[in-house]
């Protein structure tokens, strides 16, 4: 073998020793906060999908090749996370409901993770709730039938943000209220630990799904919005999906129910969407955005949130002076392939 071919070998040997140290060096977290809820619910099982899935032929390809994946290449989020937590809170039903639907769902798709009892209400103490949408549970019963002694949840929230402290990076998504993200951001010991937060919610240019002016999430607990936002000034490591892109994924249910390959999952997603005719998938978008960032479109915003007359609006300008990442559209085509594979 000539001398130039055994430098490259050494050099493709050293990159995969690289690798295999860099994946083993950070050890990581990955939140998701949610509030299930029917769209959290999808949310959920896009997010057990992507968060197994591996694409093992381009991972082969680049071991064999020995190289690092460059930067804005098309690749999903990091998978390597030592432990994974699903943060129940309030929001669309109160939270022995959702956090009931939050055990249930993990055991129900297999998910390895911690559930965590979140917050009961918002930072200023308010309960608000979307049941018409929703139903009285948030499953329409679907968890009901989960056994009392497993409603259990395995930790506090305050019991969590101290297991966090072992981490040197936190990831978030987040599809319901911010009450319980807030007092995760507002905890000085783990404030520098977090590296990414995608969130669904607001309105930015368009009216809101609760008020003419408010999204239903921002609506509940402006204050935590703002939190998010003054933290996401300091970082810029905050992304948000709003209903300026959500709206976009209006789909009929009947249709949504055919994108099922599994018995198991086309029977949940009729029990749960009966008498629905159309949905829009607001928490699937977020997780997607998470996982495909490459595959959103975003502006770059500084905004504000109202928290008295106008509760809940954000006001926002685009500039590139801003400090928030907002998602305003998707390949549309890649989001519901990645739907067809989680079902």
């Amino acid at each position: 073998m000539s001398t130039a071919k055994k430098r490259k070998e050494s050099q493709k040997e050293n990159n995969r020793e690289n690798n295999r140290e860099s994946k083993t060096e950070t050890k990581k977290a990955l939140i998701f906060d949610c509030d299930p809820g029917i769209d959290d619910a999808i949310a959920l099982i896009l997010f057990s999908k992507l968060l197994k899935e591996k694409d093992e032929k381009r991972e082969r390809e680049k071991e064999k090749e020995g190289e690092e994946v460059k930067e804005g290449e098309e690749v999903k989020e990091e998978k390597n996370f030592q432990n994974v937590y699903i943060v129940a809170t309030w929001g669309n039903v109160e939270l022995k409901h959702t956090l009931r639907n939050s055990l249930f769902l993990r055991d129900f798709l297999g998910i390895q993770a911690k559930v965590v009892k979140g917050r009961e209400t918002s930072i200023t103490g308010e309960i608000i709730h979307a049941k018409k949408v929703h139903g009285e549970d948030g499953l329409r019963g679907a968890s009901l039938k989960y056994k009392p002694e497993k409603w259990k949840e395995d930790l506090s929230l305050d019991e969590l943000k101290q297991e966090l402290k072992n981490y040197e990076e936190i990831r978030i998504i987040a599809t319901g209220p911010l009450s319980s993200v807030a007092e995760i951001i507002q905890d000085k010991n783990l404030r520098e630990k977090i590296k990414k937060i995608v969130w669904m919610g607001g309105a930015f240019f368009q009216d809101g799904n609760i008020t003419p002016y408010a999204e239903f999430n921002s609506y509940c607990d402006p204050v935590a919005v703002n939190f998010l936002f003054d933290f996401a000034k300091e970082k810029k490591c905050v992304t948000v999906v709003p209903l300026d892109a959500t709206s976009k994924t209006l789909i009929k249910t009947e249709d949504l129910i055919k994108l099922s390959q599994t018995t198991k999952i086309k029977e949940f997603l009729k029990s749960i969407t009966e008498g629905i005719k159309i949905i829009e998938l607001h928490d699937p978008l977020a997780v997607f955005s998470f996982f495909y960032k490459d595959s959103v479109k975003t502006f770059v915003s500084y905004p504000h949130v109202d928290t008295r007359s106008f509760r809940g609006k954000i006001n926002s300008i685009i500039t590139p002076n801003g400090f928030l990442k907002v998602v305003y559209d998707f390949d549309k085509e890649k989001f519901l392939e990645a739907l067809k594979r989680s079902f």
